[in-house]
């Protein structure tokens, strides 16, 4: 079985010679929530909506559940639910009754499709207030409940909790997350929210003007902002040594810049550089670090965080 829901290589998207999307690679995880983070025009909604066909390819590959998209699209696309632009629900019918209307348009199968999607989202089902009378949150879970309607194996939200107020985006966070938890759904969400995503995903992807930056677990981007040791050294191997032979110490981890990160902080950083020195490793920098999530996004995308 592959494990990754969706594979993109190289995928591009051109207007013109405006590149909005810049050969960006994203792996999707089995039954994980991808978040892809990054300011408004950075290119999220492009990518899901080449992802959904909604919007062309002008290059690269795009494969969902181990299967290329191309030629495939009529055998993929019943698997996923989506959310990429607001759907037209009629103001004067109720959830169940536009539900009622979708299903049939889309021409799903199951009788209890409406009741069972209404159920997942928390909303009543053959209630009688009308959607125009539904506050944002229920208007926001009802297109959720739309978007499961077929039960799809996958769900591509685009910023879900966008207007939303803080208990509504706490409500629709806790139901995310239970949507991959409890029913096993993998989930790419997209959002301009830093602190949203940071709760929500299980991965994360950075872009910032059509580029993925970076693409990580978030516990690895976790451990990256911790507090740490950053020491500069003239070989990384013979200082690795010095750290697990010497003073015992594995969790770290070697960088690019020349420089090893030391998580355990309670090594003594003057006891560091002289079991290093002695060991014959040449130290330029012994810093403690204690970067944040947002200090790290602004540095990486070069510029004024994130929300």
């Amino acid at each position: 079985m592959n494990d990754y829901i969706i594979q993109t290589k190289n995928l591009t998207k051109k207007y013109g010679n405006n590149t909005v999307v810049d050969g960006v690679h994203i792996n999707v995880r089995r039954g994980h929530v991808y978040g892809l983070l990054g300011r408004n025009g950075a290119g999220k909604t492009t990518i899901m909506k080449m992802l959904l066909g909604l919007s062309s390819i002008s290059a690269g590959e795009v494969h969902l559940f181990g299967q290329p998209l191309n030629k495939n699209q009529s055998k993929l696309y019943p698997r996923i639910g989506s959310i990429v632009e607001i759907p037209g629900f009629y103001p004067n019918l109720t959830g169940t009754e536009n539900l009622q209307i979708f299903a049939r348009l889309r021409g799903t199968i199951k009788k209890d499709a409406v009741k069972r999607a209404l159920e997942t989202v928390d909303l009543p089902y053959n209630d009688s207030k009308k959607f125009a009378a539904y506050s944002l949150g229920m208007k926001q879970r009802l297109g959720i409940a739309n978007a499961l309607l077929n039960d799809p194996e996958l769900l591509i939200l685009d910023e879900p909790t966008n207007g939303l107020d803080p208990i509504g985006i706490a409500e629709i966070r806790a139901f995310i997350r239970s949507l991959s938890t409890e029913y096993g759904k993998t989930i790419l969400i997209s959002s301009h929210i830093l602190s949203e995503i940071a709760l929500m995903a299980d991965d994360i992807g950075i872009i910032d003007k059509g580029v993925l930056l970076e693409e990580s677990t978030m516990a690895e981007l976790e451990k990256k902002n911790n507090k740490y040791i950053r020491v500069c050294v003239s070989s990384q191997s013979q200082a690795a040594h010095v750290l697990e032979h010497s003073l015992a110490i594995s969790d770290y981890s070697v960088e690019a810049d020349n420089s090893i990160r030391i998580y355990d902080t309670t090594v003594n950083p003057e006891e560091l550089n002289k079991r290093l020195v002695t060991a014959g490793v040449g130290v330029s920098t012994i810093q403690i670090c204690n970067d944040n999530l947002e200090e790290y996004f602004k540095k990486i995308t070069g510029g004024a965080g994130i929300a």
